[in-house]
């Protein structure tokens, strides 16, 4: 019998000697009174873990809340995305609406926008470097259909901003002067649209965690949940051993991880690359753009340009709970960059990395209960920095009284 198949038969036997079979070998007394039972449980300390840990306190301001983390920090998208604060592209909505109907695809781009604007009331603007630069979509040869559907998907888009224009086709003289390349035919901006700093953003949330009187704790690996029929139990690995946590409510928000401990949800991973560029002088734009339906998404920062995507390439490869490079999305990411974004400029790729992503067939997030005492929240499609806030507030609202 394994240890933990043990401690789960002592546990429905003896208490105390559950207690004694799960922490001797490392937890002390103090360890395991103070910090052996909390009220709720958060697994993962990325984005959404962290806003639903404040949506927790605000609802339950007396209770006690631990939030787990494996890495240092939120490792898997939240200090590994682009950065965008944005809702969708007019070629992605557009997509979005034939592939799931006009209500559905509502449902999507509105909890996005709605969450960006939570996350601004959430966080000082000025704190994680947000800016309302606009966002915009690069069409090509192919794709200039899209021009004939403008009023159909502004007539969309006023049910999320309230603007009849959100979007607008530029000029010839607008669009040449950004310095693309001839093969984009036309560019569609919205106003609407912004970016942040993924890093500073992080560390708000943390600092915002701590006033609030959460706990966080680093490098705790959850292997397992269980349950009782008045609790939930973890299995956590630890650098210095592993041991068993009590919670009356856990909540997983393991962004691409989340299958291994909910594996019944239809969640799959996704691996996203991303490049920037060494500063280039003259950068002639700003802002976040898009290519081909957001599978490519490209920004200013500073005077440098991020780029990512090109997981359509290879969907089955990058569907991967590994970090690490395609050698065919790298060599067509620095291509896009050098025939499409930045013609004729001198630079050189200086920094490199890879998140991981959860998806859904719906590309709506999965936002339940899997069970009396457990519940998850993720599935974000790419969408993390928009939708986190919003998804916060829908799991707080679940959670049962403690």
């Amino acid at each position: 019998m394994t240890k933990w198949n043990e401690i789960c038969t002592l546990w429905a036997m003896n208490i105390n000697e559950c207690i004694a079979l799960a922490d001797a070998p490392m937890r002390s007394y103090w360890e395991y009174s103070a910090f052996g039972h909390v009220d709720i449980c958060i697994v993962g300390a990325g984005i959404i873990g962290l806003s639903t840990a404040l949506e927790c306190r605000k609802r339950f301001p007396e209770a006690s809340i631990t939030v787990l983390e494996k890495a240092p920090h939120g490792h898997g998208a939240t200090t590994r995305n682009a950065g965008f604060a944005c809702f969708g592209s007019a070629t992605e909505l557009l997509h979005d609406i034939d592939a799931f109907g006009n209500d559905h695809a509502l449902g999507i781009a509105k909890a996005r926008y709605e969450g960006l604007a939570s996350l601004l009331k959430r966080c000082d603007p000025a704190a994680i470097r947000y800016e309302q630069l606009g966002g915009g979509e690069l069409i090509r040869e192919h794709e200039l259909a899209v021009l004939d559907r403008i009023d159909e998907v502004n007539a969309f888009a006023k049910h999320i901003t309230g603007d009849s224009e959100t979007f607008r086709v530029l000029s010839k003289t607008e669009q040449q002067a950004l310095g693309y390349s001839d093969a984009v035919h036309a560019i569609i901006m919205n106003a609407y649209e912004g970016q942040l700093h993924s890093g500073h953003l992080h560390a708000t949330l943390e600092r915002l965690a701590s006033e609030a009187h959460i706990r966080i704790e680093h490098g705790s690996d959850v292997q397992s949940v269980h349950e009782t029929s008045s609790h939930a139990s973890l299995q956590v690995v630890t650098q210095l051993g592993e041991y068993v946590l009590h919670a009356k409510r856990i909540i997983l928000c393991t962004n691409a991880m989340l299958p291994s401990l909910a594996p019944k949800l239809d969640i799959k991973p996704g691996r996203g690359q991303v490049i920037v560029t060494t500063p280039i002088d003259g950068l002639p734009f700003k802002g976040a753009f898009h290519i081909d339906e957001g599978f490519y998404y490209f920004r200013s920062l500073g005077n440098r340009v991020l780029l990512g995507g090109g997981r359509n390439l290879d969907f089955d490869g990058e569907e991967t709970v590994e970090f690490g490079h395609s050698e065919i999305i790298m060599n067509a990411l620095e291509s896009m960059l050098r025939e499409i974004i930045l013609p004729g400029r001198t630079f050189d790729i200086e920094y490199s990395w890879s998140g991981l992503m959860g998806f859904t067939s719906d590309k709506k997030p999965r936002v339940t209960s899997l069970s009396e005492h457990v519940y998850c929240a993720f599935g974000c499609n790419g969408m993390g920095v928009a939708l986190a806030s919003k998804i916060a507030e829908d799991i707080a609202c679940l959670l049962s009284d403690l």
